[in-house]
């Protein structure tokens, strides 16, 4: 299998697949192990260069290569926001964190990937949701061992629930990719193992109490009956997947009572005007914060002494202690960046996703639904398991569908 796999590539692309796959691989466990990886990717890439003695990826089309000039402007810019920004500490800090926003897409851009054929990006997508499969089992023997009961909670993993969800969603979308793209050609037990990887990734949004994550998978859920309705024209297994996902997502809300009563004191709180949630008054301290602070934002260094004067002023004193950032990345850009910032974000997403509506490629929309979605529940790209996830995965797919 894997002299298939590697076959006809050359020692310096098969180290660097290998690394790819080490990288998807430990993102759900490790952000640090992860940025290792970047790093000796990094390395990799250099010594490309050198044996290679040139430097370009051919297989880019000009879709691709904006999208990857499009992220390394974005990071330049946080650069260009040291100019006004008055933290300097904290400013260095962040930038230096989101390096994998220029690490990664310009190992796109130095050398040739064309080694990168869709089979292989589907093996380092399986390779991913394996990951998450195994972790998922591993989370239930653990919290059942500890607790002596299934135990349903935000701390059912250590990683972040909204960044959890974020990776469930995108996995969820490549296992629809794989069966609606390749059912045909798979084996009984590689079909079996899709339809219960769907079901463990599921389950894993409700186990770990995600409203972010839960509101995403019915959103890509009706996705997928509009899909097969209106697209495919497939009516009858259209609404049969409807008719089913409702008696489960039923049962699920009926079997797991505690795992979902987030996601329904939400529901009940927007349906009666209640401004009560912690959300309500972060978002709208962000925007009091935005709106004097226009057009150029903070700084990237200021952001979140600036939210902190507008807690102070209110005399919140949960949010004086916590010191919370704006929980959603297009308020969090503004107010660092400004506008020109979140231009440059809108723009990386907005030709991402037109690239991908071209493509008819679900992986890659999958992508940028998972991140922009919870980008408005959390300031994705201020954590290292955000940026690494937006960078690796868009350096892997944007040159395989070039």
């Amino acid at each position: 299998m894997l002299m298939v796999v590697f076959k006809d590539l050359k020692p310096l692309q098969i180290s660097e697949f290998l690394i790819l796959g080490l990288s998807v691989a430990l993102l759900p466990y490790s952000w640090v192990l992860t940025i290792y990886a970047m790093c000796l990717l990094a390395i990799n890439t250099l010594a490309r260069i050198a044996v290679e003695r040139k430097v370009g990826n051919p297989m880019l089309s000009k879709w691709g290569v904006w999208c990857m000039w499009l992220m390394i402007a974005f990071f330049l810019y946080h650069i260009v926001s040291l100019l006004y920004t008055e933290n300097m500490e904290v400013a260095r800090e962040l930038i230096i964190r989101r390096l994998p926003l220029i690490v990664f897409p310009l190992c796109c851009l130095a050398v040739d990937m064309s080694y990168l054929s869709r089979n292989r990006v589907r093996m380092l997508m399986w390779l991913f949701t394996a990951a998450l499969v195994v972790k998922f089992f591993v989370r239930l023997v653990f919290v059942i061992a500890t607790c002596h009961k299934l135990v349903l909670s935000s701390t059912f993993d250590p990683v972040h629930h909204t960044y959890m969800a974020m990776y469930l969603m995108f996995a969820m979308g490549f296992l629809y990719s794989e069966w609606f793209t390749h059912r045909g050609e798979m084996s009984k037990a590689l079909l079996v193992s899709t339809y219960v990887s769907m079901l463990v990734v599921a389950a894993y949004i409700f186990f770990v109490m995600s409203r972010t994550g839960v509101l995403g998978l019915a959103l890509m859920f009706l996705a997928v009956v509009a899909h097969q309705l209106f697209v495919v024209k497939n009516i009858k297994f259209g609404l049969l997947v409807f008719v089913a996902g409702l008696l489960l997502g039923g049962s699920v809300f009926l079997l797991l009572p505690d795992g979902n009563r987030r996601v329904t004191n939400t529901l009940e709180e927007l349906s009666e005007g209640n401004t009560s949630d912690a959300r309500y008054y972060i978002m709208g301290s962000s925007v009091k914060a935005i709106k004097e602070n226009m057009p150029l934002g903070v700084g990237i260094g200021d952001g979140r002494d600036v939210l902190g004067k507008v807690y102070e002023d209110s005399g919140e004193e949960f949010a004086i202690k916590a010191q919370y950032n704006s929980h959603n990345i297009y308020l969090d850009v503004l107010l660092t960046l400004g506008i020109p910032g979140l231009l440059l974000l809108l723009s990386l997403l907005t030709v991402s996703v037109v690239y991908a509506l071209r493509q008819r490629d679900i992986v890659l929309l999958s992508l940028f639904f998972a991140l922009a979605f919870s980008g408005l529940f959390e300031a994705v790209l201020n954590r290292q398991m955000g940026l690494l996830f937006a960078g690796m995965f868009w350096m892997i797919l944007i040159p395989s569908r070039s």
